[in-house]
């Protein structure tokens, strides 16, 4: 199904929550890391950065309270981004910091703000947002999965 997302449109990276069980964490992130990297997109995983670079993803997704330990753990070369919710200091505070890019929630406003006062990209599940975020729990079979990703535009 993956596979079928990548290959409908232009994804710029995959961010998977990561299993509870150990096992299933790793033999899911060894799977679907490969699939995406193979298509050339970079892969993340939300929350644990000591995984991400054991398992060579391209990066973390973290709350910015776990930003420079994030950092620390997957290096410079990694991607390290932040989701800031609808906090603007933290969202400030996460770029200041070096976050490669900040996570926002369905907010209009605040996207519209960052968008227009920052460089630092935004990922957001708006239109506006520097990168789009797709929810991807909810695809049953390939075809919805990449209906999704083409209706993004």
């Amino acid at each position: 199904m993956l596979a079928a997302a990548l290959g409908a449109g232009d994804v710029a990276c995959v961010e998977l929550a990561v299993p509870a069980d150990a096992a299933a964490a790793r033999a899911a992130v060894e799977r679907l890391r490969d699939i995406a990297q193979a298509a050339g997109v970079a892969f993340l995983l939300r929350g644990d950065a000591a995984l991400a670079a054991k398992a060579q993803c391209d990066g973390v997704v973290v709350d910015p309270a776990g930003y420079g330990a994030a950092r620390k753990a997957v290096g410079g070369q990694a991607i390290v981004g932040v989701v800031a919710g609808t906090s603007r200091h933290e969202a400030m505070e996460a770029g200041e910091a070096g976050a490669d890019f900040i996570g926002f929630d369905a907010d209009p406003e605040i996207v519209s703000w960052w968008t227009e006062m920052m460089e630092i990209p935004c990922v957001a599940a708006l239109p506006d947002a520097d990168f789009r975020r797709l929810a991807a729990e909810g695809w049953t079979d390939p075809q919805a999965a990449a209906a999704a990703v083409r209706a993004l535009g």
